[in-house]
């Protein structure tokens, strides 16, 4: 069974300049299950999630890939309440 993951970063939109924390958990291997909880000064403000099939990427690489999907779905508010 393979560990799952978590970090903790937070990230400011481009487009309006608004801050948002966010904790991301995932489960690194050929499927990646991933789940993000977003908020806004403490306040959950979303849950983005998914899966990456057939990854080949681990380590850093897979972190980095992961928070540009978070970061992305922050940005475009996908999910995310206002």
């Amino acid at each position: 069974m393979t560990q799952r993951e978590t970090l903790e970063d937070i990230y400011t939109r481009k487009i309006g300049g608004e801050r948002y924390s966010y904790r991301l958990e995932y489960t690194p291997g050929v499927q990646v299950d991933w789940r993000a909880e977003v908020f806004q000064d403490n306040a959950l403000k979303g849950s983005p999630g998914g899966q990456l099939r057939d990854n080949t990427l681990d380590g850093a690489a897979l972190r980095q890939n992961l928070i540009a999907l978070v970061e992305i779905t922050i940005e475009n508010m996908l999910g995310i309440a206002e």
